[in-house]
């Protein structure tokens, strides 16, 4: 039985472009152009990939994740004052007053101090007081180097987010295409089939074939709407405002 590969060949001609060509007798098409690449410059109206991006980096950095490290510093920095001023909280001062009316005798020659002032020091102070600033000093300058690290690891994940929404249009596509050439050979196929020109196991294979891409392109969409989502999780706004090439206006 020959049906099946003679599928086979018609589903590779079907599919592969510069195969068609050949097939069909046109020359123009029968190599491929290699000269057009994938992603190409925005056309005339369409925002540039440079912009969206920069709009995309602006927005993550202004959003509440990237602002708690604004606070934290904050937090830190007071931690540190607090620190500075903490030996202030250790020191006793206290006064008394001394009567003398009823002490007053005759031919005394020296008079004793009517108030009495003291202050307590703990030693300890002297020891670890330095060491309470530093740590708080140290604290401030970990806050400020993680806040660095944290703007840095949101602009690469949103710039790495926004190149797979880019790669995954361009592949729901080539999907697409695929969809129709495949829709194409399987509306053959039917007819043939009516016809009692084919056989039931290829009909089958090309329903088979037909679900599989589907699949396919289901995922594929899945996938794309669940990424645009985490897009606008980072961004705090939808993704088709800051396509526009008037956002911000």
């Amino acid at each position: 039985m020959k049906f099946p590969l003679l599928l086979s060949l018609a589903g590779l001609i079907l599919y592969n472009p510069y195969a068609r060509a050949q097939a069909t007798g046109n020359p123009s098409k029968t190599k491929p152009d290699n000269t057009a690449p994938v992603f190409r410059t925005a056309p005339s109206g369409e925002v540039p990939d440079s912009t969206i991006e920069r709009r995309l980096v602006d927005l993550v950095l202004s959003g509440p994740t990237y602002d708690a490290s604004f606070h934290t510093n904050r937090i830190n920095e007071l931690a540190l004052r607090a620190a500075k001023n903490s030996w202030l909280n250790l020191l006793t001062v206290s006064t008394s007053y001394y009567d003398q009316s009823g002490n007053k005798q005759a031919g005394q020659s020296y008079v004793l101090p009517k108030y009495f002032f003291s202050l307590s020091i703990p030693l300890g102070i002297i020891f670890s007081q330095g060491t309470q600033v530093k740590t708080a000093r140290e604290s401030v300058a970990l806050s400020k180097d993680r806040q660095i690290d944290l703007g840095r690891n949101l602009k690469a994940e949103i710039l790495g987010k926004y190149k797979q929404y880019k790669v995954n249009n361009v592949l729901i596509q080539m999907q697409n295409e695929m969809m129709n050439d495949v829709m194409v050979n399987v509306a053959q196929v039917e007819d043939n089939f009516k016809k009692g020109g084919t056989t039931v196991d290829v009909y089958i294979a090309s329903q088979k074939a037909k679900n599989d891409e589907v699949i396919k392109s289901l995922n594929l969409k899945l996938q794309q709407d669940l990424l645009i989502l985490d897009i606008e999780k980072l961004i705090g706004v939808p993704l088709a405002d800051v396509l526009r090439p008037g956002y911000g206006k």
